[in-house]
């Protein structure tokens, strides 16, 4: 029998996070996610709230601080709007 008990408990599940972005901006937003060592592992689901497009990222919640600075600093050259943490 495999003694598993000495294995470390499973990571926490990844966090869903919308981001609002132009429909335009989506494919520039998702190869800039892409090149920061895939900590934010980006989606093309999108999700409609009060008439603005959120497209679906999840992020491990280790790495949620170092994402928030990420998408701050996209900021500048993408229209990001709101960002939702989804419970």
């Amino acid at each position: 029998m495999l003694d598993l008990s000495d294995l470390p408990p499973p990571p926490q599940e990844a966090l869903t996070v919308y981001v609002e972005l132009p429909e335009q901006d989506v494919h520039f937003f998702d190869s800039a996610l892409k090149a920061f060592d895939h900590k934010v592992n980006p989606r093309r689901d999108v999700k409609l709230i009060n008439g603005k497009l959120y497209y679906k990222n999840y992020v491990a919640p280790d790495f949620w601080p170092e994402v928030q600075s990420l998408l701050e600093t996209l900021r500048r050259y993408v229209a990001i709007g709101d960002i939702v943490l989804e419970p």
